[in-house]
């Protein structure tokens, strides 16, 4: 288990103009998830506040308040007089937090099929669209993401909708572990042109049946892949 270290101080400052108007760790803690989400930072290493401060150019109030934020997400874990580390990616939490989704994801879209506009339908066929001839993992999250979003946002449950951010942010290295190691893209894509046309018919029931089983479905390949690294 390595500690996290630190680079040139020149590069990793906080942007200026683009990010001004936004709290300094959260910012941070964007950059820190950010390479976590994408490998740069291993399951299981080790973040030194002290560290982390002096690479952002921060205080290390600000870097202790980062850490806070990505340990509430489930991207970092923290132990008593340990300090924080990146989360391991484990079959159970993947298990827990799929049945979760599927749960509340269902409500959202129940509540938001009622009030779908056109515009509404034509924001998740385009999200699908590009989704087609997406070729990198960043692309097919962001547009994976969006798909959803554009579903769910009818239903303007505030509260809902960031209980079902904070779960996706915390499921996204599972996602790119899917995208990576399998060839889900086409199966997905089937499965999401289903929940749209029972959307578009306004059946409420098939629409969150045809959501839970999909979420659950890649949950379930996420477990069986993860248990088979484990075993390896």
């Amino acid at each position: 288990m390595e500690i996290f270290r630190v680079p040139h101080p020149s590069s990793a400052r906080l942007p200026d103009a683009a990010e001004a108007s936004r709290p300094a760790s959260a910012v941070v803690a964007d950059a820190l998830r950010r390479q976590i989400l994408r490998g740069a930072l291993p399951e299981g290493e080790r973040l030194r506040q002290d560290a982390v401060a002096i690479r952002f150019g921060v205080s290390q109030m600000i870097a202790r308040e980062a850490f806070r934020q990505l340990v509430a997400e489930g991207v970092l874990t923290a132990e008593a007089r340990r300090g924080v580390s990146v989360a391991h990616m484990n079959p159970e939490e993947a298990w827990e937090t799929t049945q979760l989704r599927s749960l509340i994801e269902a409500q959202a879209l129940e509540w938001a099929i009622p009030l779908m506009t056109k515009a509404d339908l034509a924001m998740a066929e385009r999200s699908l669209g590009e989704l087609d001839t997406a070729r990198s993992t960043d692309r097919i999250i962001a547009l994976n993401a969006r798909f959803h979003e554009a579903l769910y946002a009818p239903a303007r449950r505030e509260r809902t909708l960031a209980m079902i951010a904070t779960l996706r942010i915390n499921f996204e290295r599972y996602l790119r572990f899917t995208w990576d190691e399998t060839e889900h893209l086409e199966q997905s894509q089937r499965e999401h042109r289903a929940i749209l046309d029972a959307c578009r018919l306004r059946d409420a029931a098939q629409a969150c049946a045809l959501l839970k089983q999909h979420v659950r479905a890649t949950g379930d390949l996420l477990v069986q892949r993860l248990r088979a690294r484990r075993a390896g």
